[in-house]
C-alpha cells in the first residue's frame, strides 16, 4: 500500500516539476489552417527546435485523453514534409516498429526545422467521433492533436506552443485557449503547454452562438453552439436554464471546480452526427440538428450526454488513474481502473442530469431499469472480470457483430455506474442517511486544486477515500465486483434503495442511444430482439430461441397466423399461457420455415417498483442539492 501511493507521490511530484519548468518562450510553433476544412482537408505548418547535426524524433500523438486507446490520426495523413530554414527537403523516415513515430537527420548548422503536414477529415464513425477534425461548410469540430506533431524528448508539459489557426470565412468559434490577436483572418492564441493545447478543442460554424449561464457563485461557465441552420441556436430559456442548473449541481455536489471558466462546445449538425469527449475546462458534444430544441429528441444518450462530459472535469481530468497520467503522448496508458473513471463518471452524470432538471426522476428510473434488464444478458461476466472490460477497453468499444453477450461491451461504464449507485445506497445504509457518495466525491473529487492540474491515484486511494466516508470493507467488496468473474450481475442493491424488479406484461423500458432505438424485444420470453420488419437483431445464448436453431439475420415474416409486426409479437406472447407456444414463419434464404416455440410465459418485461415499506433513497439521490436549483 505505501508503495503504491509512494509511486503517486512521485507522479504528483514529476508533474509538478514539468509544470514549473515549463520554458517562458514558445519551444516550438504551429499554424493550422483550416480553411479548407469544408473540403475535407487541414494544413498544418509547424516549427521545431533541434540539434545541429543531431537526429530529431517526431511523435503524432498517439494516446489521446479520453479515448483509452491508441488511435491519433496518423493513418489520414496527406503531406508530410520537413524542411531547412533555406527550404531545402530534409528527409526523414518512419520508425520500422513505432507507426507514430518519424525520424530525420538535422544539417548542421541548423537549429529550427519546418514540418508541413496536410491531413483529410474523413467524417468520423460513430464509436470515433470527439478526437477527431472534420467539418462541413457550417460547422466544424478541430482537435489539434489531428494536426500537430511534436518533438520526442522534452514532456508535454515542458513542450510550450504558440498556436495560431486560419478558419474558414465568416466563421465564429469558441475554445477555452485565451485568443491573443485575430488580425487578418489569422487568430493567434496565448502560448500555451502541449498539454493544454491538445486538452482545448475548437469549434466553430456560420451559424454560432454563445450563452453565459447563470451559475453564480461558482466560476463563469459559457454555452457555445454551433449548428447547421440559424433555427437550430435558439435554444428555449428553459432549456438553457437547465444546463445552468446542472452547473449549479455539480459544483454545489464537488465543492469546488478545478477550472477558472468553464467552455460547452455543443455542434448541431445532422452531417457531424454524435460525438463527446471530456476536457478539464471545456467538454465537446455534438448532437442531430434539432436535438436541444425539441424536448422530445433530448431524451436518453442525447440527455445524458453533456453533463456526463461535464462531470470528467473533475473524474478523469483532474483526477484520473495514475497509470493514465502519462507524461507525453506516445506513452501506453494503464486502463484497468476506468470503472472509476468511467464508471463513477457516468453514475454522477446521471444524477446531476436529473438534480438539473434534464430529465424527471420517473423517465430516469426507466433508465435505470432499461440499464439493468441490458446488462443481466451480458454473459461474457462470467469469464471476463469487469476490470478487463477496462483493459481492454480499445477492442471492446465496437459490439461483436454476433454473440455480443458472450464477450461483454465497455461495461465499465454502464455496470461501473451501477456498482458506484451500489456503494452509495450501502454508505446510505451504514450511515443512516447522514453520508452518502456525494461526500466521497467532494473529498475525493473536489479537493484543492494542484499547479500541475493533475491528481493521480490508486486503487488504494480509492479504498482509503471509501473509508474515509465510513468504515467498511470496501478492498474486498470492489475486488469480488470487479476483479473476478460471477455468474450474475448483482442486483441486491435494487433493494436498499426503496424498490424491487418485478418481470411482467408492463411497457418494455426502452433508452435511445447513439445508434438508435434497440427495436422490439422479448429477450425474456423467447430470447429475440427484432427489427422494425422482423429481422432478428440478437438472439440470447441458451434462450428457446437459440435451442430452435434462430440465428441473428433471419427475418420473421408472420408470428400466430399474423405479419409481423410489434402488435403482434405482443399479443402472441399474451396468449402464450392459452397457447403454450408460439408460431413463426421464418425466410431462410429463398425458402419459408415454419417453427413452433414452446413457450407459455406470457409477455416477461422488467420493471422498477417502488417498495413502500422501505425508505424511497433513490428519490433522495435525485433530489436537488443546489437550493436555488430547487426553487
Amino acid at each position: 500500500m505505501n508503495s503504491i501511493r509512494s509511486l503517486a507521490s512521485l507522479a504528483a511530484i514529476a508533474f509538478t516539476l514539468a509544470a514549473t519548468t515549463t520554458a517562458a518562450e514558445p519551444t516550438m510553433t504551429a499554424e493550422v489552417d483550416l480553411r479548407e476544412l469544408p473540403k475535407k482537408l487541414v494544413h498544418a505548418t509547424i516549427d521545431v527546435p533541434c540539434e545541429p547535426g543531431a537526429d530529431l524524433a517526431l511523435w503524432h500523438p498517439k494516446w489521446i485523453p479520453g479515448t483509452h486507446e491508441p488511435c491519433g490520426s496518423n493513418e489520414p495523413v496527406a503531406g508530410l514534409r520537413v524542411f531547412a530554414p533555406d527550404g531545402s527537403v530534409v528527409p526523414w523516415r518512419r520508425d520500422d516498429l513505432e507507426r507514430y513515430r518519424i525520424v530525420c537527420k538535422v544539417p548542421e548548422g541548423v537549429s529550427t526545422l519546418r514540418v508541413r503536414l496536410d491531413t483529410i477529415t474523413n467524417y468520423p464513425a460513430v464509436e470515433a467521433a470527439g478526437h477527431l477534425t472534420y467539418g462541413d461548410a457550417n460547422v466544424g469540430v478541430v482537435n489539434w492533436a489531428t494536426c500537430i506533431l511534436y518533438p520526442e524528448g522534452p514532456t508535454a508539459a515542458e513542450t510550450t506552443v504558440a498556436l495560431s489557426a486560419r478558419l474558414p470565412e465568416d466563421w465564429r468559434y469558441a475554445t477555452s485557449l485565451k485568443t491573443e490577436s485575430n488580425v487578418d483572418g489569422l487568430i493567434r492564441f496565448a502560448p500555451a503547454s502541449l498539454v493544454d493545447v491538445i486538452d482545448s478543442p475548437l469549434i466553430g460554424g456560420v451559424n454560432f452562438k454563445t450563452t453565459k449561464l447563470d451559475v453564480d457563485p461558482y466560476p463563469p461557465a459559457y454555452f457555445n453552439v454551433a449548428a447547421e441552420s440559424p433555427e437550430a441556436l435558439e435554444l428555449p430559456p428553459a432549456t438553457i436554464a437547465k444546463y445552468s442548473r446542472v452547473v449549479r449541481e455539480a459544483c454545489a455536489l464537488f465543492g469546488r471546480a478545478h477550472y477558472d471558466e468553464f467552455q460547452f462546445l455543443v455542434t448541431l449538425s445532422d452531417e457531424l452526427g454524435y460525438l463527446g469527449l471530456e476536457h478539464l475546462s471545456s467538454c465537446i458534444a455534438g448532437v442531430r440538428e434539432r436535438d436541444l430544441i425539441d424536448d422530445s429528441r433530448r431524451v436518453g444518450w442525447v440527455a445524458n450526454l453533456i453533463p456526463h462530459e461535464y462531470v470528467h472535469s473533475w473524474c478523469g481530468k483532474y483526477r484520473l488513474p495514475l497509470g493514465m497520467a502519462t507524461t507525453t503522448y506516445d506513452q501506453p496508458m494503464d486502463t484497468r481502473l476506468l470503472w472509476v473513471y468511467e464508471g463513477l463518471t457516468q453514475y454522477v452524470g446521471e444524477v446531476v442530469m436529473v438534480r438539473g432538471g434534464l430529465v424527471t426522476p420517473d423517465d430516469y428510473k426507466k433508465t435505470l431499469t432499461h440499464t439493468i434488464d441490458e446488462l443481466t444478458f451480458h454473459q461474457g461476466r462470467r469469464w471476463r472480470p469487469l476490470d478487463d472490460t477496462a483493459v481492454s477497453s480499445s477492442f471492446l468499444r465496437v459490439p461483436s457483430p454476433n454473440w455480443n453477450a458472450l464477450r461483454r461491451n465497455q461495461d465499465y461504464y454502464q455496470e461501473g455506474c451501477l456498482l458506484w449507485m451500489e456503494i452509495d445506497a450501502t454508505i446510505r445504509e451504514k450511515t443512516a442517511g447522514a453520508k452518502s457518495l456525494d461526500d466521497f466525491c467532494r473529498a475525493f473529487l473536489g479537493g484543492p486544486t494542484k499547479p500541475e492540474k493533475v491528481d493521480p491515484y490508486t486503487f488504494e486511494d480509492v479504498v482509503a477515500g471509501l473509508n474515509d466516508v465510513v468504515a467498511h470493507d470496501w478492498r474486498t467488496f470492489l475486488e469480488d465486483r470487479v476483479s473476478k468473474p460471477m455468474e450474475e450481475l448483482p442486483l441486491g442493491f435494487v433493494a436498499r434503495l426503496g424498490y424491487r424488479l418485478e418481470y411482467g406484461d408492463a411497457p418494455e423500458a426502452t433508452y435511445k442511444g447513439r445508434r438508435g432505438d434497440a427495436g422490439t424485444s422479448a429477450r425474456r420470453s423467447l430470447g429475440l430482439t427484432f427489427a422494425p420488419d422482423g429481422t432478428i437483431t440478437d438472439v440470447v445464448p441458451g434462450s428457446i430461441a437459440d435451442d430452435a436453431g434462430l440465428v441473428k439475420g433471419r427475418k420473421v415474416m408472420a408470428i400466430d397466423d399474423r405479419l409481423f409486426s410489434p402488435d403482434a409479437l405482443r399479443d402472441a406472447l399474451k396468449g402464450s399461457p392459452r397457447r403454450g407456444k408460439v408460431d413463426l414463419l421464418t425466410v431462410d434464404g429463398d425458402r419459408l420455415v415454419p417453427l413452433s416455440l414452446s413457450y407459455d410465459g406470457g409477455v416477461r418485461n422488467l420493471s422498477l417498483v417502488r417498495d413502500d415499506s422501505k425508505p424511497d433513497v433513490l428519490g433522495d439521490i435525485l433530489k436537488p442539492r443546489e437550493e436555488a436549483a430547487a426553487k
